[in-house]
């Protein structure tokens, strides 16, 4: 059994990538930037979209590991959980709970907060996404609806709640090294990417909200 991470890159030798190599992950990555050890390296002049991004990679990762039933999302700038004993341990308890893989889970064990709350439990940001869940969402399209970069995340726990296969676990944490907690200087890239896009595609998630998330529909 093997769980991956699938996320895009662009941090220098892929931020915090090697932390989730050492914890017993596989890594599938869409790079910008230099090559950086993976299991499935994909080089990429442009960004393709944090949700489109992880959708080809969890494609490409259940179609060529039949021993994976678990993949992770999230970011180059995210931490894997200092006490879960192996990523094995997880991906058992995970199908242990939703009898199956048709589910998502998110760590919400990181107490970072804004000036509304806990930002961490309105998002599934760095998911455990299973198997059938992939497979199944969306129509099998992929288990995120493709948003240029913000918003996938926080339809994909409303979607999965929905369909009452979200889990949120306290008890363990992914660890966000955002820039805004000072972690490290804004990137670059961030005002035009995130920043833009955070105003430009709320719209598209608040008509998408209120009309049910359409398309979210898993297929037999």
């Amino acid at each position: 059994m093997s769980v991956w991470l699938t996320i895009p890159s662009i941090r220098p030798g892929g931020g915090t990538i090697p932390k989730w190599r050492e914890a017993g992950y596989k890594i599938a990555v869409l790079r910008q930037g230099d090559p950086i050890e993976a299991d499935i390296h994909i080089h990429t002049d442009a960004y393709l979209g944090w949700a489109a991004s992880i959708n080809r990679l969890m494609r490409m990762v259940f179609e060529a590991d039949p021993t994976c039933d678990w993949c992770v999302g999230g970011g180059d700038d995210t931490l894997p959980d200092p006490v879960l004993l192996t990523p094995i341990w997880g991906a058992e308890d995970c199908s242990l709970h939703f009898g199956g893989t048709c589910g998502v889970m998110q760590p919400t064990g990181d107490t970072w907060a804004d000036s509304g709350g806990r930002i961490i439990e309105r998002f599934a940001g760095s998911p455990w996404i299973g198997r059938e869940f992939a497979r199944r969402a969306y129509g099998g399209r992929g288990p995120l609806f493709e948003y240029p970069h913000c918003w996938a995340d926080e339809e994909l726990q409303n979607v999965a709640t929905k369909l009452g296969v979200f889990w949120q676990r306290r008890d363990l944490t992914h660890q966000h090294q955002h820039w805004g907690r000072g972690a490290e200087a804004k990137p670059e890239w961030w005002d035009g990417i995130a920043g833009a896009d955070y105003h430009a595609s709320r719209a598209l998630f608040e008509q998408r909200k209120k009309a049910g998330w359409p398309g979210h529909e898993v297929i037999p």
